[in-house]
């Protein structure tokens, strides 16, 4: 299992307007059949920090996804208007994978 993890510092005053265009994300991947995000925020900590977490079953599946929405121009539209919301420098993202079980 895979769970890719996206943040972002959200400019004070934009967070509404930022998680529209993550639901609004989340409803293209529901139409092109992707994986959908789930949203966060710390309980205490960064003010203003937005998570996106999604899970994939495995790395190919990760990468076929990644690379259907890098070219999807919708996508990428809202990506794009995305920034305008977002503290420059504050985006980073993981890619985490499932514990090994070790012998």
């Amino acid at each position: 299992m895979y769970r890719a993890r996206f943040s972002v510092e959200v400019r004070y005053g934009h967070f509404a307007e930022y998680l529209k265009i993550a639901e609004q994300l989340n409803e293209i991947a529901r139409a092109r059949g992707w994986a959908e995000s789930t949203f966060w925020t710390p309980a205490v900590g960064a003010a203003n920090e937005f998570i996106a977490e999604t899970e994939y079953p495995d790395l190919a599946t990760f990468e076929k996804e990644g690379d259907a929405f890098q070219s999807d121009a919708e996508a990428m539209q809202l990506v794009r208007s995305s920034a305008e919301h977002v503290v420059q420098g504050s985006a980073r993202s993981e890619l985490l994978q499932t514990a090994p079980q070790l012998a």
